[in-house]
């Protein structure tokens, strides 16, 4: 191949690699948004904490997980209730090969409490504004 062609590859890897930063960096901001409490700005309610840490991914298929707080456990901060965190899964998915990526929550009362707060609907919608950010984000610090 000629050095053309070589270029074409070497920049083609790099805006892969862009594409698949500004992804995951957006996917990111997007569930932190939506993991924020209420008592720090966001919409999420928390109680026992337990909504919070029944988020889950996966790459390809919906996420499952604990749907009970049986022991009325407290959870704290980043804490998650089972599976792998949210990140791990992030850093695995790529979303050049087109295998959806899935988050959730799988706390029983998880659809009720969006109906009624919209934690993660308050953060899709901001989705044009995070991406947005992410390619700033990435362009500055992308190599």
């Amino acid at each position: 191949m000629g050095k053309f062609g070589e270029q074409v590859n070497r920049y083609a890897k790099k805006y892969e690699g862009r594409m698949r930063a500004i992804a995951r960096t957006a996917v990111l901001d997007t569930v932190s948004m939506a993991q924020r409490t209420r008592g720090n700005g966001g919409r999420m309610p928390v109680d026992t904490g337990f909504l919070r840490a029944s988020i889950q991914a996966a790459i390809g298929t919906m996420p499952s997980g604990p749907t009970r707080n049986d022991g009325e456990e407290k959870y704290s901060g980043d804490t998650q209730a089972a599976g792998e965190p949210v990140v791990v899964t992030l850093l695995r998915w790529n979303p050049n090969t087109g295998s959806p990526l899935f988050v959730g929550w799988t706390a029983n009362y998880a659809r009720k409490q969006e109906a009624k707060n919209g934690f993660m609907r308050g953060a899709v919608e901001k989705w044009d504004q995070t991406v947005t950010k992410a390619v700033k984000k990435v362009e500055t610090s992308y190599v």
